[in-house]
């Protein structure tokens, strides 16, 4: 009996076409053997691959079976189905050809002993139909695109729904999509690091398809993606979506002013975290200054053997004549920028209004929200109840029982995990209230008395940078938002001494 070869091949696009599939493509070139004296010793067949390149992986072993053991031939489906180049086809069919082994097409005959005339046009109208298609795929993106949707599947967060035969679109997931929104929320705070998330999405079984963590440029990605507010993108273009929104377009650009300003971080682990790290400039070459620890157990016996300064980069290696500032000197000038600044009574009272009116609407979102998982986790407990009932009414088998009481039991467990973080939520909402309160009526002593990452967080809000000369910072360059402040008098920059106004 004769032997020979098969291969076959689907792309991605082609997959749900009747009669393209691997199954129906494999039966035909087995019957075709069959039916004509041939053994088939091995089929390859390349999944998901696009036929204009013959860098595919089954097609390669294929080349490489032909030269250690020769068949008598090499059965494919189609044409179109080997090679959709008629370069590529010509040249892979006249090296085939060479090696003593027939071609042959189920649905076109046997290609070797054909005219090569018609072997090449049939490639030519398969390379056409491919250039075809593709325009037909592209215009099929586009036009889903102009209609509002994302051509590309949906990120984290969402899920597509739809699919045989009806457009696929994408709506929130259940679970992922309030996970992703409480990530902008917390990055957009600055009192976590993309790590820090990472970790929380971990805990928070938010996973990549392997089971890791997300990796920090995934997580950056997501951060950076305004899908997630409502904007889809495509060759170029972007417009508003059709798909439902996650967060507002003003916390994804929260998150963006927060990634651009401290490049994925905001707050950074380091062995000696200096307060004024990244924010003080040399006023006489540029260079940003780094800080350090002097250790002399004698010298600064009184400090405790170290004392720490900040100092130019470029002081030890270009010359540069800016001298050292103690850490306490620099810091103290800070200071007393925040003490010159107050918010005016107006800007107060505007506050004030619209502190209530977001606690409020909170509220009532939170109220809501947690009656709905405590409805949920009712009637997931009247469900395990009478799942109970059921196996001492010996209704239901025990393993039965095992698999659906257990499924209950995690999503109970889920709901009320759910309810402890809409709690933890307020919780928060008020910890924050309360600090934008205290510090619309003090600027100086809100800062005072902040934790160093809050005060690395205000100074961020106020401050692009202190520009230091001499030991002495002769500019504080106001950050894009304290201009605005300024320019609609919302603040008042005091002289250093005078008591605030009532």
């Amino acid at each position: 009996m004769k032997t020979c070869y098969s291969y076959i091949r689907v792309s991605t696009d082609e997959q749900a076409q009747e009669g393209y599939s691997l199954d129906n493509q494999q039966k035909a070139c087995r019957d075709y053997a069959l039916s004509h004296g041939y053994h088939v010793k091995r089929q390859f067949a390349d999944d998901g691959k696009s036929g204009r390149t013959t860098e595919r992986e089954a097609f390669q072993e294929l080349l490489t079976s032909i030269d250690e053991n020769k068949v008598d031939a090499l059965i494919i489906y189609k044409i179109d189905r080997f090679a959709r180049n008629v370069s590529d086809f010509r040249n892979i069919k006249k090296e085939i050809e060479a090696k003593g082994v027939e071609m042959i097409s189920v649905l076109e005959g046997n290609i070797t002993q054909g005219s090569s005339l018609i072997a090449n046009i049939l490639a030519s109208v398969a390379e056409w139909e491919s250039e075809v298609n593709g325009n037909r795929t592209r215009d099929a993106l586009m036009q889903k695109f102009r209609d509002g949707w994302q051509p590309t599947p949906p990120p984290i967060g969402y899920r597509s729904v739809g699919g045989d035969k009806q457009r696929k679109t994408c709506e929130p997931d259940p679970y992922e999509a309030p996970i992703i929104k409480q990530l902008f929320e917390m990055y957009a705070t600055g009192n976590y690091s993309i790590l820090g998330i990472q970790d929380w999405l971990a805990d928070k079984n938010i996973l990549s398809r392997k089971g890791t963590p997300l990796g920090h440029s995934v997580i950056c990605n997501i951060l950076n993606n305004p899908f997630y507010f409502g904007q889809i993108r495509w060759h170029g273009q972007s417009k508003r979506g059709k798909h439902a929104s996650i967060i507002s377009k003003d916390l994804f650009e929260v998150c963006q002013y927060v990634l651009l300003k401290h490049r994925d971080f905001l707050l950074r682990k380091r062995v000696h975290d200096f307060l004024l790290r990244g924010f003080v400039t040399c006023a006489e070459c540029g260079q940003r200054y780094t800080a350090e620890w002097h250790i002399n157990e004698k010298k600064f016996r009184s400090r405790g053997g170290k004392i720490a300064y900040y100092h130019c980069q470029k002081r030890d290696h270009n010359n540069c004549s800016a001298p050292y500032v103690e850490m306490n000197n620099l810091e103290k000038q800070v200071e007393e920028q925040f003490k010159k600044m107050e918010f005016t009574k107006e800007f107060i009272s505007l506050v004030m209004k619209k502190v209530k009116e977001k606690l409020e609407a909170n509220r009532k979102i939170s109220l809501l929200n947690k009656q709905s998982v405590i409805n949920l986790k009712t009637s997931l407990e009247t469900r395990r109840n009478k799942l109970e009932d059921s196996l001492l009414d010996e209704t239901i088998d025990r393993e039965t029982y095992k698999r659906k009481h257990n499924e209950l039991e995690l999503k109970i467990q889920n709901a009320e995990s759910r309810v402890k973080e809409i709690e933890d939520s307020c919780r928060i909402d008020m910890n924050l209230i309360e600090e934008i309160l205290s510090l619309t009526r003090n600027i100086y002593k809100t800062y005072i008395d902040a934790p160093p990452f809050l005060k690395r967080h205000y100074m961020r809000f106020f401050f692009e940078r202190f520009e230091v000369k001499n030991r002495v910072i002769i500019n504080a360059v106001p950050t894009p938002i304290f201009l605005v402040l300024q320019e609609n008098h919302a603040v008042i920059i005091r002289n250093v001494g005078l008591p605030p106004s009532d």
